[in-house]
């Protein structure tokens, strides 16, 4: 009885940690993007699909996106990358989904399904292909 608890303890304390961990790298990702442009500075890395084909990917602008969505510029973000925009709460609702899967296990299952994961790979290939024919 003892052993597990220790082992259940121990195993919380690693997963806090690194949940910890994973805020900090983010919130400090997020004022990196905050204080820096993308725009404006070039040390962040280029698309190596536009650099090769000359054709945005459907992830393309997402860091300037990021950056303006960190200055609350959702018209700027949704210019940059409007399927980014969009997807932005389906992690937040997997994020939730898992912090309360225990209490709710049926958020976390309909978040995290293989039909909704297919919808949003498919539609990210058909952003791809769309925002190229129209020159988004």
């Amino acid at each position: 009885m003892r052993r597990d608890f220790l082992k259940t303890t121990v195993h919380s304390y690693k997963q806090y940690t690194l949940y910890i961990i994973g805020v900090l790298v983010l919130c400090a990702l997020a004022c990196v993007y905050y204080i820096i442009n993308p725009s404006e500075v070039h040390i962040f890395p280029r698309c190596v699909f536009l650099s090769l084909t000359g054709y945005k990917c459907a992830g393309c602008g997402l860091q300037r996106a990021i950056h303006s969505l960190l200055h609350f510029d959702l018209l700027g973000a949704i210019h940059y990358n409007l399927y980014f925009v969009l997807l932005l709460p389906w992690p937040a609702l997997v994020f939730l989904g898992y912090l309360l899967r225990n209490r709710y296990p049926r958020l976390y299952e309909l978040s995290t399904h293989r039909y909704l994961i297919t919808a949003i790979i498919t539609l990210a290939i058909l952003w791809w292909i769309v925002r190229n024919m129209i020159g988004w």
